[in-house]
């Protein structure tokens, strides 16, 4: 049996109502999503935890370095900073405080800001040996061979032994070498 003229475009209209109606669920779904969202990430959802942590404890040290480590998480380091110094302003003398702003600010690309914040760390705790090697290993890295060479040796007089004391030994040595340049 073959179908008339007038058959045909009953089925077209047919088949074109139905895609349409197809297509527009498709699009209220989208819109939808656009303007509830969708389930959340789990970076974000990481962010959102952490800022209800932080709202509920604004004095916690702790409560602020997650949420910096949250939006580190969820590929946000700029919005960082801000919780990461507010950390190390809460409890300055925790070295883990220091750490985490240091890692941000080098995701950020501002090295001189985590020498900084390293530097001033080791001033309000000159016996902490960890602070003197990260801030010589970052200080070599960017070329400011006396600052390197400073830290490296208040290093040794906190932790004279082991294998990371041998290995800084042979990084001085390293930085002794005439053909080494500095930065101003």
């Amino acid at each position: 049996m073959l179908l008339d003229e007038k058959r045909t475009k009953r089925i077209v209209r047919i088949i074109a109502i139905l895609t349409s109606i197809a297509f527009a669920g498709v699009g209220v779904v989208v819109i939808a999503l656009v303007i509830f969202g969708g389930t959340p990430s789990a970076g974000e959802q990481l962010v959102k935890d952490a800022r209800a942590a932080v709202e509920a404890r604004p004095n916690d040290a702790e409560a602020w370095n997650r949420l910096a480590s949250a939006y580190l998480a969820d590929e946000k380091p700029l919005e960082a900073v801000e919780p990461a110094k507010k950390a190390v302003a809460l409890a300055p003398r925790e070295f883990s405080n220091t750490q985490i702003l240091v890692s941000v600010q080098l995701r950020n690309g501002d090295q001189p800001g985590a020498i900084t914040a390293l530097q001033n760390f080791t001033r309000r705790v000159p016996d902490e040996p960890q602070a003197f090697l990260q801030l010589g290993q970052l200080a070599q890295q960017v070329g400011r061979i006396p600052l390197a060479r400073l830290s490296y040796a208040a290093y040794l007089n906190l932790n004279p032994e082991g294998a990371t004391a041998e290995a800084v030994r042979e990084a001085l040595k390293g930085l002794s070498d005439p053909a080494v340049t500095t930065t101003p």
